[in-house]
């Protein structure tokens, strides 16, 4: 393994981080799990974005979903500790999963190790664009402690909003926090979320999907400034389209230096359903 930096960035599969990039920064992933019945799936490895949302309609079966072992983080950490490498390990919001333990107890396993593991308190792509600059860093040689500090101003910095077609997922996977609120609206209604505090938190309800895209470009506008600068990333769950349509109308209004389109993996969309569409901002 060639390494470039001392410090190594792991994370999971929910950062639903695009794979060129992972490549590039030398990004390690520990997937999380998907399982349709007695089929088992590792998230971005057996199942990329285009085949789950497949497989979701065509299925009489809810997936569900399980995080690492303990045992998987420590195959992960264990190469790259032997190279000589320091580890900070970014993961999804302890609220909504039991990855982050499981890399804690990891990280107790291997006594005297040099691995920071940190809660983000988001997920998706807000948990990926933090991925990404703390890799960034990496590369350019910073230390550990300037990383550290790093991750802790975008973590309180990033702002992540999504709409989803149906409140259904979220509800039967047991991860719609104080969104459940919004439960038993009409059927036109679209829920626009947002994550605070690691938690899914309900914004407002939108009338109808054409609606949601404008109410996305705005809220960047309503929350951040019409002048903000940074990254944006936008978010689909199988709704590309869409999404490209969010990102015309992103660039003719900001002036973001960077704008990803991102596909929502397998865990992620297994907990919102397809058809969701969000926007995600680390400002700068």
């Amino acid at each position: 393994m060639n390494i470039l930096s001392k410090i190594m960035i792991v994370t999971d599969s929910t950062a639903d981080l695009p794979q060129g990039l992972v490549q590039t920064l030398d990004i390690t992933v520990v997937p999380l799990k998907i399982h349709f019945g007695d089929e088992e799936y590792l998230d971005w490895i057996d199942l990329d974005s285009d085949s789950f949302y497949a497989k979701l309609k065509t299925s009489d079966i809810m997936p569900r979903t399980s995080q690492p072992s303990p045992a998987d983080f420590e195959a992960a950490y264990k190469p790259l500790l032997e190279n000589g490498a320091a580890i900070i390990s970014l993961h999804i919001s302890a609220k909504l999963s039991g990855t982050y333990q499981s890399a804690v107890i990891a990280k107790s396993m291997l006594e005297s190790s040099d691995i920071e593991v940190i809660d983000t308190k988001v997920a998706s792509m807000a948990l990926g664009i933090v991925v990404v600059e703390a890799a960034r860093a990496a590369r350019q040689g910073k230390s550990k402690e300037e990383i550290l500090a790093q991750i802790a101003e975008n973590n309180g910095k990033v702002r992540v909003f999504f709409g989803v077609d149906t409140l259904e997922y979220l509800q039967k996977n047991g991860r719609i926090g104080k969104a459940a609120a919004l439960v038993g609206g009409l059927l036109s209604i679209k829920p626009l979320l947002t994550l605070k505090d690691g938690e899914i938190l309900p914004k407002e309800k939108v009338r109808g999907r054409a609606k949601l895209i404008g109410r996305l470009v705005d809220t960047i506008a309503e929350e951040l400034g019409s002048d903000v600068l940074g990254t944006a990333v936008i978010m689909h769950g199988n709704a590309l389209d869409e999404a490209l349509k969010l990102k015309e109308k992103i660039d003719e209004k900001y002036n973001f230096s960077e704008v990803i389109i991102s596909s929502l993996g397998a865990v992620i969309g297994t907990h919102t359903g397809p058809g969701v569409l969000g926007v995600c901002v680390l400002p700068e």
